[in-house]
């Protein structure tokens, strides 16, 4: 059963969140480019990029390595970015067309989930164990 692409904020430190695109394979499209101090302002930006996605110019960047990443800009300021980098430019645009479309269909509303930053929860110890899984 395939779900409907998401809007989901994620905490990234004690007091900071950011909001990511899951698309409806739970793979992550996009986020925001920083984070927030508050949900309310996440919520505000997820809002204001769903009503004005059609108007965002974009651009592509070549990281070394070969790896291809797109950017959702107005003229002053990057609304939305890659959550990870691509192979070719191709597959780069073919990720931002998928973003672009599961933005118009994401909803927006209470339902939206806040988690903890994942890359925390795995991270493992010298030892080889997670801080959050008994030894």
């Amino acid at each position: 059963m395939t779900k409907n692409p998401r809007f989901q904020l994620v905490q990234t430190g004690e007091r900071t969140i950011r909001w990511r695109l899951l698309g409806g394979n739970n793979v992550s499209l996009g986020s925001a480019p920083a984070d927030c101090p508050r949900a309310e302002e996440c919520l505000a930006a997820i809002t204001w990029l769903s009503a004005n996605i059609t108007e965002l110019t974009s651009d592509f960047s070549h990281l070394s390595g070969g790896r291809w990443r797109w950017r959702l800009h107005t003229e002053d300021r990057i609304v939305a970015i890659a959550s990870h980098a691509y192979g070719r430019r191709i597959e780069a645009q073919r990720g931002l067309d998928r973003f672009r479309s599961a933005t118009t269909e994401a909803s927006i509303g209470e339902g939206i989930e806040t988690i903890t930053d994942w890359r925390r929860k795995y991270r493992r110890d010298s030892d080889g164990y997670s801080p959050n899984r008994s030894r």
